[in-house]
């Protein structure tokens, strides 16, 4: 397949953006990048990107980047520190979507979360992504918001040692989602208009608490599952002095608190429903 449209990934080279890169390239888009290291980002993915050096503070660089393209992916992460969050999920969506507009690229995507509303935003994160979210569709530019669940990729990321920690009491049942499908998702929403100015709720095949992911999970990379309560987690950050524990603490609070309350029915039918099980991906990542 060949395709003549170019689409802009910023966040390229993180978790969840180089999978959205890679399968749009693999689809006959030409990608472009937005990276403060071409280098890096080369060396990550390839030679066959089109990279900008910049990043997202650098207005320049930015319209240069946006320049001729028909779409824009958005996949950036803040944090820990509130104004952090501000600067990424709201500040920067918000310049990537008026400068879109203003060059008339055809399309602005959007990586969000399940939980991000007026009435659930009582976090510095979610806080920052309504505000994003409001921008973007304020700006005029056509857009979709993937609105997906907990992505199979952060388990590891949980790892310390040899146990995996569970953080808080995380009873909510969670539509597991593997990131490779949901790259595909992104790219066939380049390939049609019925995206168009939609939020879409991205859930995988299955659900499972936090506890029962993480158990499945536990026993293909050799690991306990170790409980930890939000506010203990809170307490040692604040000992040590460990910013990303307390702001973590803070996420998972979060989620203590929300489940998913979406339908995915309407992603399912226009990009095709997940398939990719928890079983699965933890047997083609098992290291």
């Amino acid at each position: 397949m060949t395709n003549s449209k170019t689409i802009l990934v910023i966040g390229g080279t993180g978790m969840l953006g180089k999978p959205v890169a890679q399968q749009l390239k693999a689809d006959g888009f030409n990608v472009r990048l937005l990276a403060r290291s071409p280098e890096k980002a080369q060396k990550l993915l390839g030679a066959d990107y089109e990279i900008i050096k910049g990043d997202v503070d650098n207005p320049a660089s930015l319209r240069a980047a946006l320049t001729g393209a028909d779409g824009v992916h958005i996949s950036l992460k803040g944090g820990p520190s509130e104004a952090d969050f501000d600067r990424m999920d709201h500040i920067a969506t918000r310049d990537i979507a008026q400068a879109a507009k203003e060059l008339g690229v055809g399309r602005v995507t959007l990586i969000s979360a399940y939980a991000v509303s007026e009435e659930k935003a009582d976090t510095p994160e979610s806080r920052s992504k309504v505000k994003g979210e409001a921008a973007l569709k304020s700006s005029g530019v056509p857009y979709t918001i993937f609105r997906a669940s907990w992505f199979m990729e952060t388990l590891p990321l949980f790892v310390q040692g040899k146990s995996i920690s569970l953080i808080g009491n995380q009873i909510h049942p969670l539509h597991w989602i593997a990131a490779e499908d949901y790259a595909r998702m992104v790219s066939k929403s380049y390939q049609t208009d019925d995206t168009l100015n939609k939020e879409l709720y991205i859930f995988g095949p299955e659900a499972y608490t936090m506890g029962e992911a993480m158990k499945i999970y536990a026993e293909y990379a050799g690991v306990k599952v170790a409980p930890i309560s939000t506010k203990m987690l809170s307490i040692l950050g604040a000992l040590s002095f460990n910013t990303e524990w307390k702001s973590m603490s803070t996420l998972m609070g979060h989620y203590e608190r929300h489940g998913e309350d979406g339908s995915a029915e309407e992603a399912n039918r226009l990009l095709g429903a997940p398939k990719t099980t928890l079983k699965e991906w933890c047997q083609k990542n098992r290291k």
